[in-house]
């Protein structure tokens, strides 16, 4: 084998490695959300609830909803169950059934996006 021949070997070990990498990769940024996406979206259906910064609170509901952003809480939540949660419903989570369904009003990039979102305000 020359040295071209080498070298298409090299070439195709990395593709096909690297094509067997591709479902574990390609998953996880499909799932990735687009967080100033996400605002637009938290602002408009999830805010009056939680509040604009996640604090709880929100004017809209009572009674007042706690904080998503409470440090030691959301981070530790998978984005799989936050995707339920905000699909299903709080009763489908073992949460507050005053939490609505929005499996029929956002998409499932739009929850990723929200996902995104609410992951930006942690409180330290």
């Amino acid at each position: 084998m020359g040295r071209n021949g080498l070298r298409a070997a090299l070439l195709y070990c990395v593709a096909g490695f690297a094509s067997s990498l591709l479902p574990i990769v390609a998953p996880a940024a499909i799932a990735g959300g687009d967080a100033r996406h996400g605002e637009v979206i938290f602002m408009q259906y999830c805010q009056g609830c939680h509040g604009p910064d996640g604090r709880g609170g929100g004017k809209g509901f009572m009674p007042h909803v706690g904080p998503l952003a409470r440090k030691g809480y959301i981070e530790t939540l998978p984005d799989d169950y936050l995707s339920d949660v905000i699909s299903e419903g709080g009763a489908a989570a073992g949460k507050s059934a005053y939490m609505p369904s929005w499996k029929t009003t956002l998409t499932q990039q739009d929850i990723a996006d929200v996902i995104a979102f609410i992951r930006t305000f942690v409180i330290e």
